[in-house]
């Protein structure tokens, strides 16, 4: 397997996580959690785009 070949596959796999991620989040009416620059973000799940 290629280099590329490899970082496509990644990426890809970023990507239907990414998708199954904020699908669930939506699903469950929970707001995403990510750290920023060391502060707690809470993010609307309904305006992440897909």
């Amino acid at each position: 397997m290629s280099e590329r070949e490899l970082e496509s596959k990644v990426n890809e796999g970023l990507r239907l996580t990414h998708r199954r991620l904020v699908e669930q989040h939506r699903r469950d009416n929970q707001p995403l959690i990510f750290c920023e620059n060391g502060q707690v973000k809470y993010v609307d799940p309904f305006t992440v785009a897909i």
